[in-house]
């Protein structure tokens, strides 16, 4: 293993423990925003804030082209019935048996954003592109039942020596087997973040928070060498 499960976990939460505005709080506000068993007006807006803030709004995306109220009927689809039944919550942890509904969910959502097009500059219309980052993101910051597929959790994988790197049922399959064999030190990490920061993170959270990390930091060490 690259990193102690507990102290990379430490690493992360210490940026949000010295900054109160840091942008990974938006994970925060939206994951609550979601704890709730009905929908309001705040949620699009903490979801739409939430992608911003994790880099999901940069200049080639099509949502940078949108309000926030494209979001809305991710909302409406996240709060279905069958689909917010998989809410982590402190009784509620995600399982393997979830994952064909996880699957279902993602596959709603690449339908909701696929099917609206944006337009930038003189460019032909085009749908907004409905990548495993985007997908994984907003689940995360809803339910917190899964990962965020982003470039420093995929490497973190990579260091980790994890087979399967894409947001698919055989890396749920995968992540669920390295929790099970870390358990331990996740319950631990757990304990410590609600201690610190008086808030509930979910096992998945705490697993993007690890893989995030150890692939950070290893893009940062080889800036370093390179200066």
């Amino acid at each position: 293993m690259k990193g102690n499960i507990i102290e990379v976990v430490e690493k992360y939460l210490s940026e949000i423990l010295m900054d109160e505005f840091h942008r990974y709080r938006s994970w925060d506000r939206c994951y609550n925003a979601f704890s709730t068993s009905s929908k309001n007006d705040s949620q699009t807006l903490e979801l739409g804030f939430y992608l911003a803030s994790w880099g999901m709004y940069r200049g080639s995306g099509g949502l940078l082209q949108k309000n926030h109220m494209i979001h809305s009927g991710a909302v409406d689809i996240v709060f279905l019935k069958k689909n917010h039944k998989l809410k982590c919550s402190q009784t509620t942890e995600v399982k393997r048996e979830d994952i064909n509904s996880i699957f279902a969910l993602k596959d709603e959502l690449a339908d909701h954003y696929g099917n609206i097009y944006f337009i930038k500059g003189t460019d032909k219309p085009k749908p907004i592109s409905t990548t495993d980052t985007l997908l994984s993101k907003i689940i995360l910051g809803t339910l917190g039942c899964v990962p965020a597929y982003d470039r420093y959790f995929i490497e973190g994988l990579r260091l980790e020596k994890l087979k399967h790197k894409s947001f698919t049922e055989l890396s749920l399959k995968e992540l669920f087997k390295f929790v099970e064999d870390n358990k331990a030190e996740f319950l631990v990490a757990q304990g410590l973040i609600k201690i610190k920061t008086q808030n509930h993170y979910p096992i998945m959270k705490i697993l993007d928070m690890y893989f995030w990390q150890i692939g950070y930091d290893k893009e940062l060490m080889e800036n370093r060498k390179n200066e």
